[in-house]
């Protein structure tokens, strides 16, 4: 808007400054030099975000219809992701709610706890309006099991990087350094004659390679829409590569570096020499057995790891780490040290012989038929279990120890137990993608008798809540800014009355409402008229109580609570002038109680519907809101404004413009005093007349070319 009410002083600052003014990006080529010159979609709501709506069900029956938690993160939970959204799901009842997610993010992490504190994490995109997720008992992937060394790898095909393309069956092959030989074909055999260095990339399916040694740093790698069988490979050289994204098989000794990401069948026995290393991500069969002899890297297995014969840690070796599963249908030989975190399962007889410890960490299992015991098994962290259905001999040196529960069909006496080790079956370890045996039934306290467990529960001992939601994370916060000269169009400097906020919904058992706290942060004033601001919320005013730090209007179905009437009397400055003196930002915070409150799913996490309004009934509201009880309806469709009940359209320039914006960023760095906003970010219009599908960051892009900084107010 044209301000009219600048004191002098502010003027000739304001004079002063703009003499001095100079951008410090250049306009782009397609950026306009005004609001007024964009031309926008019909329809367009200058929406930087979307509703999606969730709707994720159980089929876990383990526990019958008691609650999983259903938790939301824009991130990886691991690693930094902010928590949205939380409650309950059950076999009976799937967890429903609206999200106004960032059009930024494309992918959300949806995590489902269940009673017993475990836990499976699925990522979803979100780029459309709605995603539907099921939880079952366990996890289908192994995305986030054991080290999660998995998630870092990379993959290659064949597009590109290819010196030599075979699409048909080839003989003589010659494979050297700097060469990149690329197998494109499908149900052919290639055979080599030479291989000193340099890769081999299999991308078609069921190709055969035949009389493949591998020398120097030679690299076989089977992509992940390849399939290859090798006949006839030696893998003798410590620094050649052999890794499976895709599907392997046949026989081979590893003398160099071995990862499987995909599925690999060993049709005889696997040995990994002194030189090797072995690290299995994927699903690995070993039709023979399994012989480790690696005496400097290491052997790992992350994933799925099926010995049919006999499994041999040799003596002299580095420790074979078990992440995930590890069974073996014949006996398991151990010579040397072993450490399980998940179920080791042995159908023979499992020997440790002299100085060839087990360990055992945080809940994971072995099974055993009969065990022989020359060194200990040792348990550490959160107690471990030892299930032995067979017989058990304990020799000199044996024994077991340390977190532990032993399970034993057979006697064993109390004097091999040492340093906490005991006899028991009450150990509960859950069933899940690496741990398919699991032991014990888990105890589910719940205090407030609300069916949620303790452990699951943010009020514990409240029985009328259980859980929070965030908009627009825990840790996150948005922003919405009006024009106040509304029916006028004003100056789109969008400043006059500038509000971050974030909200903290609470919800029951049941996933109904039952509080809402509102945290405000009043940014700028850069408007001569005096504006009170204001939130509706979707639930009736009939079913608010307690209002603290605002006032209930009366006279609305819906809640509505203001925060203030007269923004000159909240802040004295109007922080939208550089080089005059700034007012502190001013916070407030908001609380409500709803009784018989709506779901979550109805009620949604998002702005909500804040207005601000300088003459009464003249509310400003942001694009397709709707207009509470109190708004004067008479001033619709008056000057600039294009609001129209009976069409659906509300709060909009007849050229489309909003009156408002907002951003799901807080703090938002705002225009300058009578500073259009095209002319303090320069990918606004472009975003705008995309319909907001480019340029998703024009607001938080700090790149070169998205902004004028001295255009932009800084606190």
């Amino acid at each position: 808007m044209k301000k009219t009410l600048l004191f002098g002083v502010m003027a000739a600052v304001v004079m002063v400054w703009g003499c001095k003014k100079t951008a410090t990006n250049n306009l782009a080529t397609n950026q306009v030099t005004s609001v007024n010159q964009i031309k926008v979609p019909d329809g367009f709501l200058w929406e930087s975000s979307h509703n999606v709506a969730f709707n994720v069900q159980i089929t876990d029956t383990r526990f019958g219809t008691t609650k999983h938690k259903i938790s939301i993160y824009d991130g990886d939970p691991y690693n930094g992701g902010n928590l949205i959204a939380e409650g309950s799901a059950a076999t009976d009842n799937a967890y429903v709610n609206t999200v106004y997610l960032s059009k930024q993010l494309t992918q959300v992490y949806v995590v489902k706890t269940s009673p017993d504190n475990s836990k499976i994490i699925n990522t979803v995109n979100v780029s459309g309006p709605s995603a539907s997720i099921v939880f079952g008992a366990t996890d289908p992937s192994v995305a986030h099991r054991g080290s999660r060394m998995e998630g870092s790898r990379t993959t290659s095909d064949c597009s590109s990087g290819c010196t030599t393309t075979i699409t048909t069956s080839t003989s003589n092959v010659n494979v050297n350094t700097g060469n990149v030989i690329c197998i494109t074909g499908s149900n052919i055999t290639v055979s080599f004659s030479s291989v000193n260095g340099g890769m081999v990339r299999v991308c078609g399916t069921n190709v055969t390679l035949q009389n493949f040694n591998l020398s120097g740093t030679t690299t076989l790698l089977v992509t992940t829409a390849g399939s290859a069988s090798v006949s006839g490979l030696n893998f003798n050289s410590t620094t050649a590569t052999i890794q499976n994204d895709g599907t392997l098989t046949g026989s081979f000794a590893v003398s160099g570096i071995f990862i499987n990401n995909g599925t690999y069948t060993s049709t005889s026995d696997l040995n990994i020499n002194s030189g090797g290393t072995f690290t299995n991500n994927g699903t690995l069969t070993v039709n023979g057995n399994f012989n480790n002899s690696a005496t400097s890297a290491s052997s790992t297995n992350n994933a799925s790891m099926t010995v049919t014969g006999t499994f041999q840690q040799n003596g002299g070796c580095t420790a074979f780490v078990n992440n995930c599963s590890l069974a073996v249908n014949g006996n398991y030989n151990q010579s040397a040290p072993v450490k399980n975190y998940n179920l080791i399962k042995v159908l023979g007889t499992t020997t440790l012989n002299s100085s060839a410890q087990l360990s055992l960490y945080n809940t994971a299992m072995l099974k055993a038929n009969n065990v022989i015991l020359n060194s200990p098994i040792v348990g550490s962290g959160s107690t471990s279990m030892v299930k032995i259905t067979g017989y058990t001999t304990v020799n000199s040196g044996g024994s077991f120890s340390g977190a532990l529960q032993i399970n034993s069909t057979n006697t064993i006496s109390s004097s091999y137990l040492a340093s906490g080790a005991a006899f028991g079956n009450s150990l509960y370890i859950p069933v899940t993608s690496c741990n398919g045996e699991g032991n014990g039934t888990a105890v589910v306290a719940d205090a407030d008798g609300d069916g949620v467990p303790d452990s699951l529960d943010a009020y514990p001992n409240d029985a009328t809540k259980a859980y929070n939601s965030y908009y627009p994370s825990n840790n996150g916060g948005a922003t919405v800014a009006f024009e106040d000269q509304w029916p006028s169009k004003g100056d789109y400097d969008l400043n006059d009355v500038v509000m971050g906020y974030k909200y903290q919904v609470v919800t029951s058992a049941a996933n109904n409402v039952v509080q809402v706290i509102g945290n405000y942060t009043l940014c700028a004033t850069g408007g001569s008229r005096n504006s009170g601001f204001a939130v509706q919320f979707p639930v009736s005013s009939a079913n608010v109580n307690g209002v603290t730090g605002g006032t209930l209007q009366s006279g609305q179905t819906n809640a509505t609570v203001t925060l203030f009437t007269n923004t000159r009397n909240e802040m004295a400055q109007w922080n939208t002038v550089p080089g005059v003196t700034q007012s502190p930002v001013k916070t407030y915070t908001v609380s409500f109680n709803v009784s018989s409150g709506p779901a979550i799913g109805t009620f949604g996490l998002s702005s909500y519907n804040p207005f601000t309004w300088n003459i009464t009934g003249y509310e400003i509201h942001l694009p397709g809101h709707l207009p509470t009880n109190l708004a004067d309806q008479s001033v619709f469709g008056s000057q600039d404004d294009n609001t129209n009940v009976a069409a659906g359209r509300y709060y909009v320039t007849k050229t489309g413009l909003p009156y408002a914006i907002d951003v799901p960023v807080n703090p938002y760095s705002y225009p300058v005093e009578d500073t259009d906003i095209t002319r303090a970010y320069l990918h606004f219009s472009d975003w705008a007349t995309s319909g907001a599908t480019s340029f998703l960051d024009w607001y938080s892009n700090t790149a070169s070319g998205y902004r004028i900084t001295n255009n932009i107010y800084t606190h």
